[in-house]
């Protein structure tokens, strides 16, 4: 998909496989547009948000349409933005997305799809997780404990590098996703 034109007081803040969301100028919201052939992706994202009440790791809705959602504006850096840049994850912010997660299981959520560009670090420290349409999938995903694993098991250690070029994290992602279509 492509964003050929948009009103003049949105901001293209990123694009996805099923939305592309726009930064609200002079507000601390986001709107996310879903593509024509997602609108039932919206309407599950909207219900799982819900579901996930305020809860301090999660974007607050505000307001909900066919195709789109309004919500909060989680300023900060993606964890993949993080390793592009050589900022260090910490340990801790490893053990927030995983209370974050769980809260989500405690709401009746299945959490899925949790990569690098779904965890949001903010200037204050706070860990943040938004994109949960993927949430009220049956199927389980180990994404998330995968991520961790690589975590641990590499980057961790003194010796690895904690910037990481994007190409690199993007090859690794392809490679992961045939593992996991080989695989599954």
């Amino acid at each position: 998909m492509k964003v050929l034109n948009h009103h003049r007081d949105l901001e293209l803040y990123g694009m996805g496989r099923s939305a592309a969301v726009f930064k609200l100028k002079n507000e601390n919201r986001v709107i996310k547009i879903f593509y024509s052939p997602f609108e039932e992706t919206a309407k599950e994202e909207k219900q799982n948000y819900e579901k996930l009440n305020g809860n301090d790791y999660y974007p607050v809705i505000y307001e909900a349409g066919k195709n789109y959602l309004v919500m909060d504006f989680i300023e900060g850096k993606t964890f993949f933005e993080c390793l592009a840049e050589g900022i260090p994850l910490e340990p801790y912010y490893m053990e927030e997305v995983d209370r974050g997660l769980q809260y989500a299981e405690k709401a009746g959520l299945n959490p899925s799809d949790i990569h690098l560009h779904n965890l949001i670090l903010t200037k204050k420290g706070n860990v943040h997780i938004i994109d949960v349409a993927r949430f009220s999938q049956e199927k389980k995903c180990t994404q998330w404990n995968d991520l961790k694993w690589a975590y641990t098991r590499y980057y961790q250690h003194a010796y690895f590098p904690k910037k990481i070029p994007r190409w690199v994290m993007y090859t690794v992602s392809k490679l992961y996703r045939l593992y996991r279509y080989i695989y599954n």
